[in-house]
């Protein structure tokens, strides 16, 4: 019973451990603060062909009004091997969501060959809607993630 007992509180001690490590990795691990408020599969390719590269994880911080993205490939997209590989957030006029974004010339890029992700870039956009994009270029394909969202 000992031994049970034992080996119980080891594995609760491990699992509760792993679960509080994985939320602070998100954000912080990336260079983002805040809370991830959406993520945008980076797809090549059409509905029926596509293939999932990675993501573009986005981020807010109520507290300094900043969003914050990065693209992060997947073992599809080559995380671990240099390839081309891009970010963006450009602030909307728009303060509500209509589909269409009127850019301002505040924005944040970062394009360049990454073994695991671009970025993070940054911008504060509180009380407007953002423009974001993604990209990786892996073994000649092209993949992307575009959303015009996150008002207010």
């Amino acid at each position: 019973m000992r031994r049970v007992v034992t080996f119980l509180t080891a594995f609760t001690t491990i699992l509760l451990g792993a679960l509080t490590l994985a939320p602070s990795a998100s954000a912080a691990g990336y260079g983002c603060s805040g809370s991830q408020i959406d993520s945008y599969s980076v797809i090549t390719g059409s509905a029926n062909g596509s293939v999932n590269y990675g993501n573009v994880y986005l981020y807010y911080d109520s507290s300094t009004g900043y969003n914050c993205a990065v693209t992060v490939a997947n073992s599809a997209g080559g995380n671990g091997v240099a390839k081309e590989m891009y970010i963006s957030l450009i602030k909307c006029t728009q303060t509500t969501s209509t589909g269409t974004c009127t850019l301002t010339s505040t924005r944040d890029e970062d394009k360049g060959n990454y073994l695991n992700y671009a970025g993070p870039v940054k911008i504060p956009a509180a009380g407007h809607c953002i423009q974001i994009s993604g990209r990786i270029v892996y073994k000649g394909k092209s993949a992307g993630a575009f959303s015009i969202g996150h008002c207010g």
